[in-house]
């Protein structure tokens, strides 16, 4: 692991990192996480975003973001995974959750594969090379998490079908989330057989904001 990775991770958590003994751990493993990441994207695009503070904010700290809505989750799926965010952050900071990351590209489910082997995941997280809907029609999850794979209302519509296997839906959004909403209404939501999305607002470390919906399946 490259100590740059380490301590971009640790300055950027700051205080979204949990409290206890664990901290200083957590830090290094996200931080290997990154180091990891960006050695496979030298071999296969997974993420435009390579300099260590920003890998630290924009996959990370962005990931965090989510544990709020999953402390009832004891198992999450990770729809369209691509890099392994958000579901090996999230992994890694929940040694409790076992996780799923749905990645229906081959070569991207091969390499997220070897990252879980890598951070020595194999026991609680499993890489699937399936669209999400397909395998979210034959499992149960207590919560899908979703992150840059679609605008709500195309997402709400794919897992429209799919949604009897989970009770939660998270789609973790940046500022446009209002704007994707807007279509949205009560009548729309009921078709779609969800209620009205919960909103949590996060702001990242210089600013960014982003914005969790939680859907509850009908």
């Amino acid at each position: 692991m490259t100590s740059d990775f380490a301590q971009a991770v640790a300055e950027a958590l700051g205080p979204h990192l949990p409290p206890g003994p664990r901290r200083a751990e957590l830090a290094a493993d996200l931080g290997h996480f990154c180091d990891l990441l960006r050695a496979a994207n030298e071999r296969l695009n997974l993420t435009r975003i390579t300099d260590a503070r920003d890998m630290a904010l924009l996959h990370v700290v962005d990931a965090l973001t989510a544990l709020p809505l999953l402390k009832e989750a004891h198992s999450i799926a990770d729809l369209g995974s691509g890099g392994g965010v958000p579901g090996l952050p999230l992994a890694l900071a929940r040694p409790d959750l076992r996780v799923t990351l749905l990645e229906s590209r081959g070569r991207k489910a091969a390499a997220l594969q070897q990252l879980v082997e890598a951070l020595g995941l194999q026991r609680r997280v499993q890489v699937v090379a399936a669209r999400g809907e397909a395998w979210l029609a034959d499992h149960d999850v207590d919560t899908v998490v979703a992150r840059a794979v679609g605008r709500t209302p195309e997402v709400l519509e794919l897992l429209s079908p799919v949604r009897r296997g989970f009770r939660r839906l998270v789609l973790m959004k940046g500022p446009g989330a209002d704007a994707e909403l807007a279509g949205l209404d009560a009548r729309t939501l009921g078709r779609l057989g969800f209620g009205a999305p919960r909103h949590v607002e996060a702001t990242l470390p210089g600013g960014e904001r982003r914005v969790l919906l939680s859907f509850t399946p009908r």
